[in-house]
């Protein structure tokens, strides 16, 4: 009898259910494979910094040009992936939470239901009644019904832009008619640089992802600027760490943002460890991770993902606690990132380099840019 009554309510749940498991596999897969992509187009962009300080001549700047195309094709799918897994989860969210919403709908309904039928003073309960208490309950529901159905077309939307004419390494030519290839043109040549020394095979075949590259013999990344060298990270790897503030303890806004620099703080003069995590040395990743984490949020391990999956803050509104990035290679790809301390002095809590400590230091030069994971 009560579903004969809130049959319309009823719907309505049922048009809000959605397969939560199989929606957050598909977006579990495409932000494997966004990660997968950044990857493997790091290591093609050390392959060819390889090649480009082993060889001079028209034919290897050529070359270096055209491979260029690669790592900007890799970021411009990779966040494609991760902007559209991230549009797909916020739509199951808004679905779980609406559906959940309308549900309780339907429970103080059918227990007003119970009350009247159970109340020995009530004779008769009226069709009336019964309607007023479901156009209640459907009106109550349009406001989260409005947010699902928004945030599924939010997904839609995006899902869309890269549907149909959107090219990524498709639109890269093929190589094989270029002028850097042998034959092609005699007048581009291939000179080797006789000051080119090759890597240590244990340089070469490394391939974590966590902080640019593997650190090489010059103390930096393999590629020659790792996280917090150049002008971007800031900090050099000597240099002592900045004073902490007498109001680092109250700086951010709220208790979660607090609480991340507070982890932060506390690991001052642990030394960079590439690939360290804690929890007495860390990376400039494996730092911001596990602040985040003593906060009770969830960000991914190396510095481009955690990039990627935002949400991004506009420049000149960062706040404590927030992450600040920086693309000291050049090539689009976050390959260093910090922790925002006091943004009105520009300075941040960071794992440099090997060589060097967490410490505080400006986030000097131009940074990549800025997030707020969990909107701490």
């Amino acid at each position: 009898m009560t579903d004969q009554y809130f049959s319309a309510i009823q719907s309505l749940i049922d048009d809000l259910t959605a397969d939560q498991a199989e929606i957050s596999k598909i977006s579990k897969r495409w932000r494997a494979l966004a990660t997968t992509i950044t990857t493997e187009t790091g290591a093609v962009r050390r392959a060819v910094n390889t090649v480009n300080n082993a060889w001079n001549g028209g034919a290897a700047e050529s070359f270096a040009t055209y491979m260029a195309e690669y790592p900007k094709a890799g970021t411009a799918l990779s966040s494609a992936l991760t902007s559209c897994a991230g549009k797909l989860d916020a739509a199951a969210t808004a679905l779980e939470t609406a559906k959940g919403k309308v549900q309780a709908l339907y429970r103080e309904k059918s227990a007003w239901l119970d009350a009247q039928r159970n109340d020995p003073e009530t004779t008769a309960i009226s069709l009336t009644s019964i309607r007023a208490q479901v156009s209640d309950a459907l009106e109550r529901a349009k406001a989260p019904t409005a947010e699902a159905t928004q945030a599924i077309k939010n997904a839609t939307d995006e899902i869309g832009k890269y549907l149909g004419e959107v090219q990524f390494f498709s639109a890269i030519p093929a190589p094989g008619d270029r002028d850097f290839v042998p034959g092609n043109n005699p007048t581009m040549r291939w000179i080797p640089d006789p000051d080119f020394l090759p890597r240590t095979s244990t340089t070469q075949s490394a391939s974590y992802n966590g902080d640019s590259t593997p650190v090489g013999a010059n103390g930096y990344g393999a590629n020659g600027s790792g996280g917090g060298a150049g002008g971007g990270g800031g900090g050099g790897a000597g240099a002592p760490s900045l004073a902490v503030p007498p109001n680092a303890s109250s700086l951010a806004s709220n208790p979660r943002a607090q609480a991340v620099i507070d982890y932060a703080l506390k690991q001052i003069g642990d030394p960079y460890v590439w690939g360290a995590t804690g929890p007495h040395s860390f990376d400039c990743s494996g730092l911001t991770l596990r602040a985040y984490e003593s906060a009770g949020t969830r960000i991914p391990r190396v510095a481009h993902d955690q990039w990627m999956s935002g949400p991004r803050v506009p420049d000149g509104n960062a706040q404590p606690g927030d992450l600040v990035f920086f693309d000291n290679d050049g090539d689009g790809i976050a390959d260093h990132v910090g922790i925002v301390l006091d943004p009105k002095e520009g300075t941040m809590i960071h794992a440099p380099r090997t060589g060097s400590d967490v410490k505080i230091a400006p986030y000097s030069g131009t940074p990549l840019g800025f997030t707020r994971p969990g909107n701490s």
